[in-house]
């Protein structure tokens, strides 16, 4: 299996790097992972050819926020073709308030008819050709929510971003043979060998990351990818961070825009 990142900055995209999103092809279906700014690459030649002949998409919120959302102010162009679910906190569409307070010329409610919103929660869901389990996770005085997909050919994926570096999260993962996990290179603690988990978090409420590679360890997964980039680092700098991770999980990698991940 594979999945290609159309995004993989935190924030604001920099560097030919978009906001997340996440991409798994899966038969006449897309699953795809938080759709911000990464996921107007669909009107992009590779967005296109990952499109072509899929009757349904499915997005997997993982907050609000609008790096990881961004992409619904074109999402009901880019998929007017398809049924569209939407898996978050929430049933409330996107954008939908600026509708409702005039600051928008869009009516979302009918150019997004084709899509149906569904409330998730902590628990374990069977879908078409998957199943996929939810972590409500603490993000500040927020929440966010992690994603766990288990597929019909055995292979599994964890997607945990603007989360808790904690116990509950390595439990969640465990395991997975492909983990995509946030980490956060500015105003972070430094890490020592006898550091907590709980310990490794960022100023601004996101996994360091070592805490991402100790989760990695503890969990037991099979590949471990960073992502949520911070915008102002290149890739050089990028590449500088990633050693801090091997130290603790050698198989550990960075995410890049496009670039194809096995699993």
């Amino acid at each position: 299996m594979k999945i290609i990142p159309f995004g993989t900055n935190g924030y604001v995209s920099s560097f030919n790097r978009q906001t997340a999103c996440y991409v798994i092809p899966l038969e006449n279906q897309l699953i795809i992972l938080d759709a911000g700014s990464g996921l107007f690459r669909f009107m992009e030649p590779a967005g296109w050819r990952i499109l072509k002949g899929k009757k349904k998409v499915k997005i997997f919120l993982s907050h609000y926020h609008l790096d990881h959302t961004f992409g619904f102010y074109a999402a009901f162009e880019l998929f007017a073709n398809q049924k569209v679910e939407v898996y978050a906190y929430d049933d409330k569409p996107v954008f939908r308030e600026l509708v409702y307070t005039f600051q928008f010329p869009v009516d979302y409610d009918r150019k997004h008819k084709n899509f149906k919103w569904i409330k998730v929660t902590s628990q374990k869901y069977k879908n078409e050709g998957f199943d996929f389990s939810v972590r409500i996770q603490k993000h500040r005085n927020e929440k966010s929510l992690g994603f766990r997909f288990e597929f019909a050919n055995g292979k599994s994926l964890a997607y945990v971003t603007d989360a808790d570096p904690s116990r509950e999260s390595v439990n969640f993962v465990k395991g997975a043979d492909l983990l995509l996990h946030e980490h956060e290179t500015l105003n972070v603690p430094k890490y020592k060998n006898k550091s907590k988990l709980e310990d490794l978090i960022s100023e601004g409420g996101h996994v360091t990351t070592e805490g991402a590679a100790l989760i990695a360890k503890e969990a037991g997964v099979g590949k471990l990818f960073l992502i949520h980039h911070n915008p102002p680092c290149d890739w050089p700098e990028l590449v500088k961070d990633l050693q801090k991770a091997k130290k603790i999980f050698p198989q550990s990698y960075l995410a890049r825009d496009l670039g194809e991940i096995e699993f």
